[in-house]
């Protein structure tokens, strides 16, 4: 009876711990990459626009820059051909992304 019970109990665990990673995994949210050339920087607000070109995606597009990048980005960066990150793994026009690393 006790090796049955244990038995059930292990099988009980291993089952919760499966169910458990399954969900973590589908809460991952992807992040898109981007290119596209910078248009203007606006440094007070954090927001720069970019004429992007990779395809679903193409057209001038505003995304805010992380916090701590802020300082990074200056004037020198407009004309300048950027590859980004985006916190979604959609883009819609009118909406204002946060950008979450870049090359």
């Amino acid at each position: 009876m006790r090796a049955l019970m244990r038995k059930g109990i292990g099988f009980f665990l291993i089952l919760l711990i499966l169910t458990l990673l399954c969900v973590r995994t589908g809460l991952a949210r992807d992040n898109l990459f981007l290119t596209g050339i910078v248009k203007s920087y606006d440094s007070s607000a954090g927001i720069v626009r970019i004429n992007v070109t990779s395809e679903g995606c193409k057209g001038l597009r505003e995304f805010r820059v992380p916090e701590d990048a802020k300082g990074d980005i200056d004037a020198s960066f407009i004309g300048q051909r950027l590859q980004f990150y985006i916190d979604s793994s959609t883009c819609e026009r009118g909406t204002v992304y946060n950008m979450v690393g870049g090359r």
